[in-house]
């Protein structure tokens, strides 16, 4: 069965910056992990490219506005090689054929009587193309983006949103972990228990920049229906069915959360649709304390400038090991720097280098896989500790808790290192028994392979090139915390990982 994992469909209304690349390289650990245990899956990303801040935009840059979109997706989409990522999918709200989808959703919503022509009047921040409630408001202030709201009431098409509420409520209540972190989905909970759902406004008068409502062409339709069904779309441009968004997770960040796990569901159940698996949900990371968002240029620094000066293995480890999942974090490149080069050029690839050194110096880089009959205590106990720290490596990775994967896999490396010094190979040039220093390089050398695979999804160049070394190809790319012992066959030992030195 093919998986999907999805980013959001990030707004085409201004540069790529560090929040963009947090939820693609999050994304990316997920689909990669997936593949490492052997399932097919398929990453996808895109560009939402209707509404009215989009003509908004491109007005004020005095430029066309299908230019200004076609620039900014190519932008977007020259953001991941830059951080090791190769989307399966990259979908744009403006494609013929994803426009030809999002007619169709409308209809049939429009034919089961979801949808009606009606009015609506209340305070619209443009930024966030979102209605806010007056207790949502902060002293009239858009609670996102931190500008004042509008007053706006016009006629609109309504969505029937309390129709599904119950139903919405019953699923979240039967499945308690679709929502990660956990205190997201009791957050929605909590909000579909409160009572009747006001009608959602699905559709914008007077602006022509978007999909037109069928038969009633004052109308486009609400960019979020737009923008989230894109997600359908991708997957059938991939030969499968709408219904495999049953087997989709959706990662994004916090501030979107009411669109994925509220609107999203109710869309779908509207269709008969199956709702998707998962919903992984990140936090922020600010400058200075403010959100990293394109409408605050001090916050706008494009990822490659951080990839550039920390690596792009360098940049994708030290954004998911610096803070859980859910929390917000501040940027600090030299924190960054510092936990890049404890983690990975000390405790990973400095490890990789010393030990497969003296493989290749005094065992002419090969030792029989036959010697893990004959290990001594010291060595069975730590690959009894190492299979246990790889199961949790494992599970961590299922539940999404990417941070948690860094802090085992540090303490694993710790585990190692303090082996490794406490074996003190070595001193087989001072005479240290040969059979203690076999044994040493061996077990280190088996373990550090399954470090190299569990790290993959996350430091992929970094890892491939340990891997490589070991002479293990992409055809044995699974994870294996049962930590069978293989013969080691070395033809060289390289330095994989050079310490971060930025640039004052």
């Amino acid at each position: 069965m093919t998986s999907f994992v999805t980013t959001p469909i990030f707004y085409a209304n201004g540069e790529p910056h560090l929040g963009h690349a947090y939820s693609g390289i999050v994304a990316d650990i997920c689909h990669r992990f997936s593949q490492l245990i052997g399932e097919e899956n398929v990453l996808i990303t895109g560009t939402d490219e209707h509404g009215q801040k989009i003509a908004s935009t491109a007005q004020a840059a005095a430029t066309d506005i299908a230019t200004f979109v076609d620039t900014k997706a190519e932008t977007f989409a020259a953001l991941w090689p830059e951080l090791t990522i190769r989307p399966d999918i990259f979908i744009r709200t403006t494609q013929s054929a994803h426009k030809a989808h999002v007619r169709d959703v409308w209809q049939q919503l429009f034919e089961r009587g979801d949808i009606y022509l009606g009015s609506y009047s209340g305070q619209y921040c443009v930024a966030c193309e979102q209605y806010y409630s007056p207790r949502e408001l902060e002293d009239e202030h858009c609670p996102v983006h931190k500008k004042p709201v509008v007053t706006v009431a016009e006629e609109t098409y309504l969505f029937r949103l309390e129709n599904y509420r119950q139903q919405l409520l019953d699923d979240y209540l039967a499945h308690p972990d679709l929502i990660t972190p956990s205190h997201f989905q009791e957050s929605i909970i909590a909000l579909l228990q409160e009572g009747p759902l006001e009608d959602l406004s699905v559709s914008r008068i007077n602006n022509s920049w978007g999909v037109q409502v069928p038969n009633h062409s004052e109308h486009t339709v609400y960019v979020w229906i737009d923008a989230l069904f894109s997600y359908i779309t991708a997957i059938q441009q991939t030969g499968h069915a709408s219904t495999a968004i049953a087997n989709t997770a959706h990662i994004l960040g916090k501030d979107i959360l009411k669109f994925h796990a509220l609107y999203w569901p109710a869309f779908l159940l509207a269709l008969d649709l199956p709702l998707p698996k998962k919903l992984v949900v990140h936090g922020w990371w600010t400058i200075e304390g403010q959100k990293i968002s394109k409408s605050n240029p001090e916050t706008t620094v494009n990822p490659s400038t951080f990839s550039h000066q920390l690596t792009a293995d360098g940049l994708r480890y030290a954004l998911v090991r610096q803070k859980p999942l859910y929390r917000d974090g501040n940027v600090a490149i030299d924190e960054l720097a510092e936990v890049i080069n404890a983690d990975l050029a000390n405790n990973f690839a400095n490890l990789v280098k010393r030990n497969n050194t003296l493989v290749v110096k005094y065992f002419d880089g090969q030792l029989e896989g036959s010697l893990g009959k004959y290990l001594d205590d010291e060595c069975e106990q730590l690959l009894s500790t190492s299979r246990a720290q790889l199961e949790q490596v494992i599970r961590h990775y299922q539940d999404y808790d990417i941070y948690q994967v860094t802090l085992v896999l540090k303490q694993l490396l710790d585990q190692l290192n303090a082996f490794f010094h406490h074996r003190a190979p070595w001193l087989i040039s001072k005479g240290q028994d040969r059979r203690q220093t076999i044994n040493t390089c061996f077990v280190i050398a088996n373990v550090l392979q399954q470090v190299a695979l569990s790290y993959l999804p996350i430091v992929p160049e970094l890892s491939q090139r340990v891997l490589t070394e070991f002479g293990i190809d992409e055809t044995q790319w699974r994870l294996n915390p049962n930590l069978p012992l293989h013969a080691i066959q070395i033809q060289e030992s390289n330095s994989h990982f050079a310490r971060i030195q930025l640039s004052r």
